[in-house]
């Protein structure tokens, strides 16, 4: 932990620059607790000059999860809130929390936009229910927040008017016109401060997902077409500018209905605009892994990479390659972050010919002719089927267009959890699925893991170009993140997973250890090699378990620990062979081998 006297210091490759500060922060998504708490930082600010220029009134800007979206807004919102009170103060600090950053240089942006408008900000992301009811209470506490943030202006207000405001604070149940509730507050700020509003609308989609799996949705189709059309159109006079971010587009004719002043950029929009702005460049994570040099830019190419935006940007995903800079270790982060239930829900209805083109992703291949639908309408999704199932995965970021316009899983990281998805659903074929094959690992059941993972390998290997043209390097990573895929699931069951960490003088492949809660109290270290002879498959399973001994990746295993399962694993092709064994920790701290 650096001190006191730190001061933060800006690194910068082409246009990328990187603010580093005394620690990495993972799940802050607040732009000001990054800067003030000198967390590091990517600097995103010329968000703010691509904003202001646009001549869009609503910018809807489309990306898979946990791609910086919700730090970004939060920085508009930093930049343009304007005060109500001591302004000289509020701008001096404003100026200070972006001084280090690109806008700073932009001195007529500074001059004319900082601290000048109001702003309202929301976020839905959090607006889940399973009945209607239940989301419009929910609502109600989310609005009557937000009406508390300007208590200020409660006194300019004619009588009806406050007494509007006092029943919204109050979360008045019988307030008949919470709908309109976000127009009447832009009307409000815009008379107080004589300026009009931004707007900025965080997860603008997450309440229709929610509606739609719990059965709801028509009715809140219907409330939020009404809130988002009287905030956002025909109201210039109190909006100037908005920007609605989330992953899905829903389509105009629904949710969205009338807004015909809106622009969608989603990742293959053609326009040269936001393109570099959500999610990390290449340059950006350069920079980053200069905080971390023993990791290799090819491997985390491998892990991370593989989103494009505009055909040319290069993208990462943010929480991965901050998990990743934070922990120092290569694995899945990302794909254990959000609800997959709406994808999941139409795997299992998926036609024969939406599973033989899963079976070329898989491969490494791409795949053409597939439509991918400009925006989704909830009413009519299963009508649509295998169509929607594509459009769905790509907007979640399970897929990413190459520059041929070919639908490709992006990266290892995500291939987990396709992976997941197959073996667990027993996607292909029937038999046991990757649950019972891992609590069988868990328990210490070896015998019955080695037959349950032999016999998942041959039939969802089945579905990968292990040999040939994929051996060497390349079937290292498939049958790594065909591993990962399976043994990540343990996490749901209370265990820490990590992959490709230092440990003793080598680095694990995988590890699996247990938290408070855990069905069992062992640990799991796995090492699993790649073999080019059948012949000496089982030779090099044992290779495999001796390098766990030989490279002591036990030894960094916390003293409460006090069984571990060591299972050395071989390839070849689709078959597989695997050892193990079970030990046991000694008081003077030496491990013994057990029978269980």
């Amino acid at each position: 932990m650096l001190g006191s006297n730190f001061v933060p210091y800006t690194k910068t490759l082409n246009n990328a620059s990187v603010i580093f500060g005394e620690t990495v922060s993972v799940g802050k998504d607040d732009f000001g607790s990054f800067i003030n708490e000198r967390h590091t930082f990517i600097d995103k600010s010329m968000l703010i000059k691509e904003f202001i220029e646009s001549s869009d009134s609503v910018s809807l800007i489309l990306r898979p999860r946990r791609f910086g979206k919700s730090t970004n807004l939060s920085m508009l919102r930093r930049f343009f809130e304007i005060s109500h009170s001591q302004e000289e103060i509020f701008i001096s600090k404003k100026r200070k929390l972006f001084e280090k950053l690109k806008i700073s240089t932009e001195t007529k942006i500074m001059e004319n936009h900082l601290a000048k408008y109001p702003v309202i900000h929301i976020s839905l992301k959090d607006l889940t229910a399973d009945n209607w009811d239940g989301m419009i209470i929910n609502l109600r506490t989310l609005v009557a927040d937000l009406y508390g943030e300007y208590r200020y202006i409660i006194d300019t207000l004619y009588p009806d008017e406050k007494n509007n405001y006092q029943r919204i604070l109050a979360e008045d149940q019988t307030y008949p016109s919470l709908a309109f509730a976000l127009k009447q507050l832009s009307k409000y700020l815009q008379r107080y401060h004589k300026k009009q509003c931004i707007v900025l609308i965080d997860e603008y989609d997450s309440p229709m997902e929610c509606a739609y799996n719990k059965g709801y949705f028509k009715i809140a189709n219907e409330f939020f077409k009404n809130m988002f059309s009287s905030l956002l159109k025909s109201n210039d006079t109190n909006v100037m500018k908005a920007m609605l971010v989330g992953v899905l587009q829903i389509a105009k004719s629904g949710f969205l209905s009338g807004l015909n002043n809106i622009q969608a950029y989603p990742l293959h929009s053609p326009l040269p605009i936001y393109t570099d702005k959500f999610g990390f460049t290449s340059d950006e994570v350069k920079l980053l892994l200069t905080m971390r040099e023993e990791l290799q830019i090819e491997d985390i190419q491998k892990w991370y990479d593989g989103y494009s935006a505009g055909g040319y940007v290069h993208l990462y995903n943010p929480w991965s390659i901050i998990n990743m800079i934070s922990k120092g270790t290569l694995c899945p982060y990302w794909t254990s972050t959000g609800s997959t239930k709406t994808v999941k829900n139409f795997l299992w209805r998926a036609s024969s010919s939406f599973k033989k083109a899963v079976e070329e992703l898989l491969k490494g291949e791409a795949i053409a002719d597939i439509k991918i639908q400009n925006d989704l309408e909830y009413l009519y999704l299963d009508q649509y089927q295998d169509t929607t199932i594509w459009t769905l995965l790509y907007y979640g970021g399970y897929l990413t267009m190459n520059l041929e316009k070919k639908l490709i899983i992006p990266n290892l990281e995500v291939r987990t959890e396709w992976i997941n998805w197959v073996t667990d659903m027993s996607f292909f074929k029937g038999g046991k699925t990757v649950i019972s094959m891992l609590e069988h690992l868990l328990l210490g059941n070896l015998d019955s893991f080695k037959n349950e993972f032999e016999c998942m390998v041959i039939d969802t290997l089945s579905f990968y170009d292990v040999g040939g043209s994929k051996s060497g390097k390349n079937a290292e990573y498939v049958y790594h993140a065909f591993c990962l895929g399976m043994f990540v699931v343990a996490r749901d069951r209370g265990y820490n997973v990590d992959s490709n960490r230092e440990a003793g003088t080598g680095r694990y492949d995988v590890r699996i250890v247990p938290k408070s809660g855990a069905i069992s109290d062992a640990a799991v270290v796995i090492e699993f090699k790649v073999v080019d002879d059948m012949k000496n498959l089982q030779n090099i399973a044992q290779k495999a378990l001796n390098q766990i001994e030989e490279k002591q990746y036990r030894a960094t295993l916390q003293n409460e620990v006090r069984k571990v399962l060591e299972i050395g694993i071989a390839f070849k092709g689709k078959m597989s062979c695997v050892l193990g064994r079970s030990l046991r920790r000694n008081e003077n701290n030496t491990w013994s081998e057990s029978s269980q």
